[in-house]
């Protein structure tokens, strides 16, 4: 079967390349066969830039409402280990 890698990928795995590290390195670093990194240099990062499903705008910064959300999820999970731990201590003393 074939293994598909996103765009992304290849990129990280080339400017790893970038800074002076071997085929051999990043092929262990990334799990990824030596042969199919030397594939991807010959393309280049170039190539995979203007195949343009590689995200280039950052990513939004999370709304006021979906940190709030998260805040109350987070508060929920801490009230229900609480609650399961006020249950153990009270049952065994």
């Amino acid at each position: 079967m074939k293994n598909i890698y996103e765009n992304h990928f290849k990129i990280e795995v080339l400017q790893y390349l970038g800074k002076g590290n071997k085929i051999a390195k990043a092929s262990r670093k990334f799990n990824v066969h030596p042969s199919t990194i030397y594939a991807w240099t010959q393309i280049g990062i170039e190539g995979f830039l203007s195949r343009g499903s590689v995200r280039t705008s950052p990513v939004p910064e999370p709304t006021a409402s979906t940190a709030l959300a998260r805040r109350m999820q987070q508060l929920e999970q801490e009230n229900a280990v609480l609650r399961q731990a006020a249950k153990l201590y009270f049952m065994y003393s």
